[in-house]
C-alpha cells in the first residue's frame, strides 16, 4: 500500500515538474550573458561582436520590447570563473577562448559551440634587460602566463615550434593585471599576453615575438557557447541573438569601420585606439571576424582538446565535432544574405571556396 502511495505521488510530481518545464520554455523572462573583462579602466570591456553588442546596447533592443531582460556579468576572474558560475547554473551564454571553453566542456558542462571567433594574436614582452629576443630565448627565464585560459594553450604552441616546453624555462601564473605589474617592476623577465601588452612598449620593455608570426593555426580562437538547457528551450531566442553577433561580425570585417569601431572601444576599454588599430590589420579581417564553425576553427578546437588532455588540463578528450551546432550561424548568414560574406578556412586558415 504504502509502495503504491510512494508511486502514485512521483507521477504527481512528475507531472508537475512537466508542466513548470512547459511553462518555463514558454515563458522567457531573462538571458543572462557571461564574458571575461578585458578592461584596462573602470568599465568592463570585451572585444568584437560581443562586445559590440553589449557597449550598443543591441541585445537589449531586441529582448526588452518582449518583456525579457538581458543581464550581462564580466568576470575579472577570466574563463576559470565563468565555469564556475556556468555550473552553477547562474549564466546562459558565456565568451570564452579556447582552453576555458574546453576544461568546463570537459567537466560535464552542458555547452554547445554556437559561433566562432579566431586568429587573436598573443605577445611575447621582454625586458630589454633580459637579452629576449626570439621563443628560444626563453629557455630558463621567468615568464608570466595566466594558466586555464587560452593564453596557455597559445603559449605551449609557440614554444613547441621552437623545442621547448614548460619545464624548459619558470612559468609563472600571474592574471593580466599583475603579470604586466611584474614585468614593469622587473621581477619577471617576459609576459606572454594580449594586445594590452603593445602598451608597455618603451625603454625598458620590448614586444618581441607575436604567436602568429608561426602561422594562423597558432593564433587563439574563442567561441560563444550556449547551454543546452536554453539552446532547446528557446530556440527562437537563441537564433535571435546569433542574428545580432552575425551581423556585428559583418560590420567589423569592412575596413570602412575599423576607425569607428576601435574608437567605440578605446572609450569602453581605456586601451589606446592606436593598439586597437594595429590588431584589426585589413589583411586579416575577413578571416578574423568570421563567425563560420569552419574546417579551421573546428579543426583548432579538436587539436586544443588533444593538446589539453597531453598537457593533462584536462582529464578525458572528447569529441569537438559533437560539440559544434553551427545551425544557427548558417541560418543567420541566410537570411541576412552574407553566405558568401565569409569563405570556409581550411586547417591552415586558407580560403578553401568561395562559398
Amino acid at each position: 500500500m504504502m509502495k503504491a502511495f510512494f508511486s502514485r505521488t512521483s507521477l504527481a510530481l512528475v507531472a508537475v515538474f512537466g508542466l513548470l518545464a512547459s511553462a518555463q520554455a514558454e515563458e522567457l523572462r531573462t538571458i543572462r550573458i557571461g564574458v571575461p573583462d578585458q578592461s584596462a579602466g573602470s568599465q568592463p570591456f570585451i572585444e568584437g561582436p560581443v562586445g559590440m553588442a553589449y557597449i550598443r546596447h543591441q541585445l537589449e533592443e531586441v529582448f526588452k520590447p518582449q518583456g525579457v531582460e538581458v543581464k550581462w556579468q564580466f568576470f575579472k576572474g577570466a574563463g576559470p570563473a565563468v565555469n564556475e558560475a556556468l555550473a552553477n547554473q547562474q549564466l546562459d551564454f558565456v565568451y570564452l577562448g579556447d582552453l576555458a571553453a574546453i576544461i568546463g566542456k570537459a567537466n560535464g558542462l552542458p555547452t554547445r559551440l554556437l559561433l566562432g571567433s579566431r586568429g587573436s594574436e598573443s605577445y611575447l614582452a621582454a625586458t630589454k634587460a633580459s637579452g629576449i629576443k626570439t621563443l628560444a630565448d626563453l629557455k630558463g627565464k621567468r615568464v608570466a602566463v595566466y594558466r586555464g585560459t587560452a593564453d596557455q594553450l597559445a603559449f605551449d604552441r609557440a614554444l613547441a615550434t621552437v623545442g621547448l616546453n614548460e619545464r624548459s624555462l619558470q612559468v609563472i601564473n600571474l592574471d593580466w593585471t599583475a603579470g604586466k605589474a611584474a614585468l614593469a617592476a622587473g621581477r619577471v623577465d617576459a609576459v606572454w599576453g594580449g594586445v594590452s601588452l603593445l602598451a608597455l612598449r618603451g625603454d625598458k620593455i620590448d614586444v618581441v615575438v607575436k604567436s602568429g608570426d608561426s602561422g594562423r593555426q597558432n593564433t587563439t580562437q574563442a567561441a560563444f557557447l550556449g547551454t543546452q538547457t536554453f539552446i532547446e528551450s528557446w530556440p527562437q531566442a537563441t537564433q535571435q541573438i546569433i542574428n545580432v553577433l552575425v551581423k556585428n561580425a559583418a560590420e567589423i570585417s569592412d575596413p570602412a569601420n575599423t576607425q569607428a569601431w576601435s574608437a567605440e572601444m578605446a572609450k569602453q576599454s581605456q586601451i589606446p585606439q592606436a593598439l586597437f588599430l594595429e590588431e584589426l590589420k585589413p589583411q586579416e579581417l575577413n578571416f578574423s571576424t568570421s563567425p563560420r564553425i569552419d574546417p579551421f576553427l573546428a579543426d583548432s578546437f579538436s587539436s586544443s582538446v588533444e593538446q589539453a588532455k597531453a598537457g593533462r588540463l584536462i582529464r578525458s578528450a572528447f569529441d569537438a565535432s559533437q560539440w559544434a551546432d553551427g545551425q544557427f550561424v548558417e541560418q543567420a548568414l541566410k537570411t541576412q544574405q552574407l553566405e558568401k560574406q565569409w569563405p570556409q578556412y581550411d586547417s591552415k586558415g586558407h580560403p578553401a571556396n568561395a562559398g
